[in-house]
């Protein structure tokens, strides 16, 4: 098996960490884009994972090993109200997610962009902070806001298997600003599905 093969395997199994997704469960994988793109992103992101068991019946694991930077950003409208948010949408930006951070700012937020849409769980290991965060489907809609506690390793599902996006903040971000559920999402260049949906590289 190539090595780009070999690490496409282990992706398909990859147990997220942080602030990130958990994997679906076994009868749905993940599968991982079979495009150029997305393998070229796969391979140049290999030399910065880091690949841990916590025991030998543990899944491996995937995550940088420092606080991400420089992630690519966005500007989004929630309901008439516009702001930049950093976006994850690749396999270790998605794995580590707010990991190693020290907090996160009362104005900043992190959007996590999926290929399609599922039930989703998110948890918060190595997160020292809590956070809210909203399950947003592929129409843009928030369709459920749940509060993540610090350093809780134990994933809170969505109750939809709709959610395409997942959007990160603040505790009481979203109470604050007005947004609740049913709330409408979108690029200022259109649908969160149609426009950022075709560099997601995760299902």
């Amino acid at each position: 098996m190539s090595g780009v093969k070999r690490l496409c395997a282990l992706l398909l199994c990859v147990w997220w960490v942080g602030c990130g997704a958990q994997p679906p469960a076994p009868a749905s994988p993940r599968a991982q884009t079979s495009s150029n793109a997305a393998s070229a992103a796969a391979r140049s992101s290999a030399s910065n994972l880091v690949a841990a068991s916590e025991s030998a019946e543990s899944e491996p694991v995937f995550h940088l090993a420092t606080a991400q930077v420089q992630l690519p950003r966005v500007k989004l409208w929630i309901g008439s109200r516009e702001i930049v948010s950093e976006v994850c949408h690749t396999v270790p930006q998605i794995a580590t997610g707010l990991m190693h951070r020290t907090g996160i700012g009362p104005e900043e937020t992190m959007l996590f962009i999926f290929a399609g849409p599922r039930e989703r769980s998110f948890y918060m290991k190595n997160v020292p902070f809590d956070i809210d965060v909203a399950y947003i489907d592929r129409e843009g809609v928030i369709q459920e806001i749940v509060r993540l506690k610090a350093n809780d390793a134990q994933g809170v599902p969505s109750k939809s298997s709709r959610i395409q996006f997942v959007l990160e903040a603040a505790p009481e971000y979203f109470a604050l600003h007005g947004f609740g559920l049913g709330t409408l999402i979108s690029t200022e260049r259109g649908a969160l599905a149609e426009v950022l949906g075709p560099i997601a590289q995760l299902n």
